[in-house]
């Protein structure tokens, strides 16, 4: 879920102003402020009228006055945008090493969670002239330290045909070769933690001749191919149909920290130089500002995403085993989605 971590005067100010700002903290249902008094017996107190709305205001003071010291807490935060009383170049810096949104009081970028472009791209099948640099120039400059890629049929045609001898005769892992570019354009260059990746799709949708361990350890080769000079942790979650989770990877989308990509037909965009197929592609921002000045919250698709994640997740941990998912991490087969790291997840666990 979608938070802003902050300071009680900020926050107050805020949601007073008549901005961009001011509309995303009316939207917004989640808050980790540092108090600076008891608020909630103060009527009319900005945030007393948001908690009236049914937003959550948690209070994080410790949390907030540890920043100082301790700046990686920050990327655990994997969905909240930071507001703080710092420097403008401070928070650039911040921003960039922990792959969080943090932004200075006293220099607010109105756009950054509103603004894309291109917003839509439409395929005609066997088309030219598109790559995921295209597709993803929106979203690629955002803050980012994790990534969900989510679509039931990702893999289904990727095959290695070998001739008799064992050696490659014909490699088709297109969906492999879509999700590295995928990748490839939206790891940042630099980074202060390692950045998960997580790959979903359904299991029983790969061809006879590749196994999911096959799948893993493809996916798994691709750190090395990546070639970021912090770590990745890639983890591949193939989700049964009798999985309790598996009605929520019905959609074909993918996700970063503050963007949201929705495909219509699949993922799998690109065979070569050559869209896989005729669709429409979204591209969007947690909120979108619309013709009448008012923004409105994109993050909800994300929201019900992780929120159902992390509840199987949680599920998970509580529960035997039943063989309703296969997952491994890093090439490591002998693991369940319990031990999941990605953060956009197990921040919305933490919800």
């Amino acid at each position: 879920m979608f938070s802003i971590v902050t300071t009680q005067p900020i926050l107050e100010k805020l949601y007073a102003e008549r901005s961009v700002w001011g509309d995303i903290v009316g939207l917004t249902k989640k808050f980790y402020v540092r108090y600076e008094s008891d608020w909630w017996e103060e009527d009319g107190n900005p945030l007393l009228e948001l908690s009236n709305a049914g937003a959550n205001i948690v209070n994080k003071s410790d949390m907030v006055d540890s920043l100082t010291e301790h700046p990686e807490q920050m990327a655990n935060y994997a969905t909240s945008v930071f507001i703080l009383d710092i420097e403008e170049k401070k928070a650039r810096e911040l921003s960039a090493k922990y792959g969080v949104i943090v932004q200075s009081a006293s220099h607010l970028n109105d756009s950054i969670l509103t603004e894309v472009s291109p917003e839509l791209i439409i395929l005609e099948e066997a088309e030219t002239g598109f790559s995921w640099r295209k597709i993803l120039a929106g979203v690629k400059n955002l803050p980012s330290n994790a990534i969900i890629i989510n679509d039931r049929y990702l893999f289904t045609n990727d095959e290695v045909i070998k001739t008799q001898t064992g050696e490659i005769d014909k490699d088709k892992r297109y969906g492999l070769e879509n999700v590295f570019n995928i990748l490839n354009e939206i790891l940042p260059s630099q980074l202060g933690v390692p950045y998960h990746i997580l790959v979903v799709f359904q299991e029983g949708q790969l061809k006879s001749t590749t196994t999911f361990k096959n799948m893993g350890t493809y996916l798994n080769k691709l750190r090395k191919r990546l070639s970021r000079p912090y770590d990745l942790v890639i983890e591949v979650l193939a989700v049964k149909s009798s999985s309790e989770f598996y009605k929520d990877t019905h959609h074909r989308r993918v996700f970063t920290n503050y963007g949201i990509l929705c495909f219509e037909q699949k993922v799998n965009a690109f065979v070569e130089n050559r869209s896989n197929c005729s669709q429409s592609i979204t591209i969007s921002r947690l909120f979108t500002h619309g013709l009448d000045g008012k923004n409105t919250p994109d993050e909800k698709k994300q929201s019900i995403y992780l929120k159902a994640f992390s509840n199987y997740v949680s599920d998970i941990k509580t529960r035997p085993i039943s063989g309703e998912h296969l997952f491994i991490k890093n090439g490591n087969a002998d693991l369940t989605v319990a031990d999941l790291e990605n953060r956009m997840v197990l921040c919305s666990c933490a919800d």
